[in-house]
């Protein structure tokens, strides 16, 4: 038998035991770069001494934008009230969805009705906030939306079918292969596949089509990218590029891996790894891509016990990586409880500068609520500060090293707001740039775009580019032969920018202002 006849021969038998929950996820992207969307419990309130049976659970359809700085609850349902209704009358979130269309999101429920178990899907265009029902089926069906307007994907029942209209009609797209209820993730093109194949906790392989399903690729997968152990089954997401694709699975020593492929999956490497979990762990995390290549989110869902009323509520952490894992940017935490997004907004324009060699000012806005904000307090590397109530700090005398910020607002009525967003900033050994400021010049600031870094005495090494917010939007490989080097920040938008210039002598830091 040829080898190819053996690895269909395989693909047929282990296709029905291949999982990849990539249809039935709690998060996915949204149409924008720094957009995500969740589908997860909000809170509960016991009302008896069985927190599961007698109780009052919601749940959530929540937006999150700026990379998860911000998080705003779209829609809530009651789910006990659900159990009530028909399906074509109101919709309980499970698997949340989102094709390329800015605000369209879709949702799948899965239930048992007349006996039988059903899956209905809904859309909605305005964010999640009102959904539209579009059709029910006996039986487990997946849904996959692909990276187009109004392209999604039906499968699982008698094959695989196509809509290009926001799911209201689908036509039937003829395999050669029977493959029942598995869709796996769609790639940029509007035929492309990914999926695993096998089952856990063994080897898998990695299965990609261009093609809407007619051929496969199978590669396989080293075993110290992908186990599938313990908590969940593994996943397989597409990254921003062509050929880009990441997977995620637990292993043996109960951590959890995330592998990356820029070569379509010939091969891979770790851009994650997660620190030890349990099976009674709460905060397991959860991955997502970005639009953006290079850029991942690691999401955890804490369980938050509340005393009056009596229930829980769910924390929500959202880590932002770049550049392929090299750099975490920053944590961003909502803590969902039953009064969420009422009356305590978060700041979200924290902003650092480094004053001189050893001070850093912190400033911010008073954020927009329905509520006064008694104070601020300031947190330094996770750690209490102090307390204020001016929406300026600075920090003095600090010795060298890194320092991490962020502000949480205090308002009336005991309501207190979710962490800012956070700022870095290191305090480095260098030149006094007090001193020696003049000895390196920007021009023309303001810009529209070109800048000339003129250096007087100093040899420049590297040039970067950051935001308000700390985070490293560019680095500048230097001819270093030059006293003058030209940089171009016309792709970026208006706004207040740092530059940070590492010559023989230390750090300089420049404020520079984008027209």
């Amino acid at each position: 038998m040829s080898m190819k006849k053996i690895l269909l021969f395989l693909y047929l038998i282990f296709v029905i035991i291949t999982f990849t929950f990539a249809q039935n996820r709690g998060v996915t992207r949204g149409a924008e770069p720094a957009e995500l969307y969740l589908s997860t419990h909000w809170h509960a309130i016991y009302y008896q001494l069985d927190p599961i049976f007698d109780s009052c659970r919601h749940k959530a359809v929540c937006r999150l934008t700026e990379n998860g700085k911000k998080l705003a609850i779209q829609y809530n349902i009651d789910i006990i009230a659900e159990q009530y209704n028909p399906p074509d009358s109101i919709v309980s979130p499970y698997a949340i969805l989102a094709d390329a269309t800015s605000g369209v999101v879709y949702t799948t429920t899965y239930y048992v009705k007349d006996g039988y178990s059903h899956t209905s899907l809904w859309v909605s265009f305005d964010y999640g906030k009102s959904w539209i029902f579009r059709e029910e089926n006996i039986g487990s069906y997946a849904y996959a939306p692909a990276n187009f307007q109004g392209l999604i994907y039906r499968g699982g029942g008698v094959g695989l079918f196509k809509s290009i209209d926001f799911a209201l009609t689908f036509e039937n797209i003829p395999i050669p292969t029977f493959i029942y209820g598995v869709m796996g993730e769609l790639g940029l093109d509007s035929c492309e596949f990914w999926n695993l194949l096998g089952s856990k906790p063994y080897s898998f392989q990695l299965v990609h089509t261009n093609d809407c399903r007619q051929t496969h690729d199978l590669l396989p997968i080293d075993s110290q990218f992908m186990f599938g152990y313990g908590f969940g089954s593994p996943d397989v997401y597409r990254g921003g590029l062509s050929g880009e694709v990441y997977i995620s699975s637990w292993f043996p020593d109960n951590r959890y891996r995330v592998s990356f492929s820029a070569d379509t999956g010939h091969t891979f490497r770790h851009v994650y790894v997660s620190d030890v979990f349990h099976a009674l762990d709460d905060s397991k995390p959860i991955f997502m891509s970005d639009r953006e290549p290079g850029v991942f989110y690691i999401i955890r869902h804490f369980k938050v016990q509340d005393t009056d009323p009596w229930g829980d509520h769910t924390k929500i952490c959202v880590e932002y990586y770049r550049d392929y894992g090299e750099m975490l940017v920053g944590t961003y935490c909502h803590d969902l409880h039953k009064d969420y997004g009422k009356t305590c907004e978060a700041v979200n324009d924290l902003v650092s500068e480094k004053i001189n060699e050893h001070s850093i000012l912190l400033t911010w806005s008073e954020p927009v609520s329905s509520l006064p904000v008694i104070e601020y307090q300031i947190y330094r590397n996770e750690e209490f500060l102090l307390v204020t109530t001016n929406t300026t700090f600075l920090d003095e005398n600090l010795p060298l090293g890194e320092y991490e910020y962020f502000v949480v607002a205090n308002y009336t009525n005991d309501c207190v707001s979710d962490s800012s967003n956070h700022v870095v900033v290191n305090i480095e050994v260098g030149i006094n740039e007090r001193e020696d400021k003049n000895k390196i010049v920007i021009y023309p600031n303001p810009t529209s775009g070109k800048l000339l870094v003129i250096s007087y005495e100093l040899r420049i090494e590297s040039i970067d580019v950051y935001d308000i917010y700390g985070k490293r939007l560019s680095s500048h490989h230097l001819i270093t032969s030059l006293s003058h080097q030209q940089i171009n920040i016309s792709h970026l938008l208006a706004g207040i920018y740092f530059v940070k210039i590492r010559t023989k002598e230390g750090m300089i830091t420049k404020k520079i202002v984008k027209q």
